[in-house]
């Protein structure tokens, strides 16, 4: 699951900055695809192997 995630997240990114190239950083298209990446970065932050093992060492 982590690997399509971060498959998604940067398909998205990639529109993204396509979007603010073609319409400008300030356009609909282009904040909704913003909000977009950020709700799947902050998932695949919360679901991350590596942060998880880290929390349980250090409890």
């Amino acid at each position: 699951m982590i690997g399509t995630l971060v498959n998604r997240i940067e398909r998205v990114r990639w529109k993204m900055i396509q979007s603010g190239i073609r319409f400008g950083l300030d356009s609909p298209a282009t904040i909704q695809l913003s909000k977009e990446l950020d709700a799947l970065i902050n998932i695949h932050q919360r679901n991350d192997p590596k942060k998880i093992t880290q929390n349980k060492i250090i409890q």
